[in-house]
């Protein structure tokens, strides 16, 4: 987002100052972007699955999306990819499954964040196998554990750092959750070949605390999606793992909705406990 800010300072004639808030899997900048003044100054950027997730992971349901940010604009998105330590005994997704079938115990999957918990009950849910999800802080540290042989299969996004460890035949991508196969893993077939309609991506937005001036909103808006356009900037962004696809606010605010009923849907079948 720094670069990004870098671009619409110059655009806007204002410097615009990024502020990490970490912690909660994100639900603390949330909180704390939705509850600022709505005075112009303040954005949130964040995940749509992120966002609709705060009530779940604050066990706050009178926390709602819908009501407490509004779309600015969409910035792109990413799928992401279930990645093992080299010693796996399988090298795609049709041989991971047989031989996850083989586990009595369950086959153990750590991830830095609910959507990959998500993700990980869902898949044991459609492919009808045994998945344990093993929550950590963060992607580096379930890089890292991984890397150690604590967990030898994981889910992450995918990153300049992860690509490093795969190219050096330390980790190997066993499928991706895109919808077809991705350009950000290459080579790597996607999961819904095997299983039909298992698609988990993640989207990446601007929002703004509700009751912003539309001036406002419009204005940011417009900056960000010529920083998005600027030449260089897609390159940029694909060595991070992300595809640029700008939305509107309204076609953002459609993603938005469709993420909550998706994952109210998916809370409703399949038991989650978000790393209790």
């Amino acid at each position: 987002m720094r670069y990004l800010a870098q671009q619409m300072s110059a655009s806007l004639g204002q410097q615009i100052v990024v502020e990490n808030r970490s912690g909660g899997a994100g639900a603390v900048g949330i909180l704390a972007a939705s509850n600022a003044a709505p005075d112009g100054y303040t954005f949130l950027f964040t995940t749509t699955t992120g966002l609709v997730q705060v009530p779940l992971i604050t066990k706050d349901p009178s926390f709602d999306p819908a009501r407490s940010v509004v779309p600015v604009a969409g910035v792109g998105n990413t799928p992401i990819a279930l990645i093992a330590h080299r010693s796996l005994p399988a090298n795609d997704f049709p041989s991971f499954l047989d031989w996850a079938r083989t586990q009595e115990a369950g086959v153990y999957i750590g991830g830095g964040g609910p959507i990959l918990e998500i993700a990980t009950a869902v898949l044991a849910r459609e492919a009808r196998v045994k998945l344990v999800y093993v929550p950590y802080r963060g992607t580096a540290p379930v890089l890292q554990a991984a890397l150690g042989g604590e967990v030898r299969i994981f889910f992450s996004t995918p990153s300049g750092a992860i690509n490093d460890y795969i190219k050096a035949g330390k980790l190997k991508v066993l499928a991706v959750t895109s919808a077809e196969p991705s350009n950000l893993v290459p080579g790597a077939e996607h999961i819904a070949k095997y299983v039909p309609g298992y698609v988990q991506e993640i989207n990446f937005a601007l929002f703004a605390p509700r009751g912003t001036p539309a001036e406002a909103t419009g204005k940011v808006g417009q900056a960000l999606n010529e920083a998005l356009g600027a030449p260089g900037t897609p390159e940029r962004f694909l060595n991070f793992g992300l595809n640029v696809r700008p939305t509107s606010a309204s076609e953002l605010a459609n993603i938005v909705a469709r993420d909550a009923e998706a994952i109210r849907k998916t809370l409703e079948t399949t038991p989650v406990k978000f790393g209790e």
